[in-house]
């Protein structure tokens, strides 16, 4: 049966793999707290490359990125290493975005290890940090603007990194202020800049980030993690939401990212794709190539 993305050389521009012996993943643990996704225990198992094209079995899947998947390692550049013998070994992933606190002092030293391997595309840095306390990843807030972070950024760009990040939409403002001061790093923001509708105020904040974002062409954005907004992917709820950020900074800037395992939990890889297919309807081809394709080969150098 013909697939709606035929045509299109399908990159999936978020997963992470894991092998529980390997490293802590002290969140995976069967004592660690409760996610606030749902139920970890259907992914507290392996997750290596044969089950990742497992689930896209049927899709046209032709490259994808890796992103830090908090294994808890001593030394970050030890996952970065594993992933590079995974990628050499298998072809899978394409591309990997390592860990690195830009706010510690030995970030510099520590990029320079990462980029040893050679798939190496972006550097994840932890800046989350909400008044709430539901988002809660960086050491304290601010971070974005945090003279030890912004010295490293150079670096980054130096070396054709991106840098991503998870936010909150009332960071997004200060993400307006990053992009602005440097122009030349492009900047991805994961799983849709966590959205959640449900959240006083929060709506609006994202609403109003997004559309000042406009301004800053260094800036995309992954469709992944929807999770935040609505468990189960309800074209429904979903629809204007996308239909916004893709208004706001147009199909070029913005990326797929499946999100798997953990996305999983919620809303198999299956289920997905039939409702971006119904959220996204009515798009021209051009744009779905990019979504599903070009904004991340250009982004990732794949």
């Amino acid at each position: 049966m013909a697939h709606w993305l035929d045509g299109i050389a399908l990159v999936d521009g978020h997963h992470h793999f894991w092998e529980l012996s390997r490293f802590p993943y002290r969140w995976l643990a069967p004592d660690a707290p409760p996610a606030r996704f749902g139920d970890k225990s259907t992914i507290r198992r392996d997750y290596l490359p044969a089950d990742h094209l497992a689930a896209f079995e049927g899709l046209p899947l032709a490259a994808s990125v890796h992103v830090q998947a908090n294994c808890g390692a001593a030394d970050p550049v030890a996952e970065t290493r594993w992933l590079q013998e995974l990628s050499d070994s298998t072809g899978w992933p394409t591309a990997i975005v390592a860990e690195v606190d830009l706010c510690d002092p030995d970030a510099p030293e520590q990029i320079a290890r990462h980029l040893q391997s050679p798939a190496l595309r972006g550097i994840r840095t932890p800046v989350a940090w909400d008044d709430a306390g539901r988002w809660r990843v960086a050491g304290r807030p601010g971070v974005l603007s945090d003279d030890t972070f912004r010295s490293a950024l150079g670096q980054v760009q130096a070396e054709g990194l991106c840098l991503e990040c998870v936010v909150v939409p009332a960071q997004l403002p200060e993400v307006l202020a990053l992009a602005q001061a440097h122009p030349g790093l492009t900047i991805v923001l994961n799983h849709f800049a966590t959205l959640e509708p449900e959240q006083p105020g929060n709506l609006q904040d994202w609403r109003s980030g997004i559309a000042a974002l406009r301004t800053v062409p260094n800036v995309c954005v992954k469709l992944s993690g929807l999770w935040t907004v609505d468990r189960q992917w309800q074209a429904s709820v979903l629809r204007p939401h996308v239909t916004h950020l893709l208004s706001c900074l147009g199909a070029d800037r913005v990326l797929y990212g499946s999100n798997l395992p953990v996305e999983g939990v919620n809303c198999p890889l299956a289920r997905q794709f039939d409702q971006l297919k119904e959220i996204l309807e009515g798009q021209p081809k051009d744009a779905l190539r990019a979504i599903f394709s070009d904004t991340a080969r250009r982004v990732y150098r794949l």
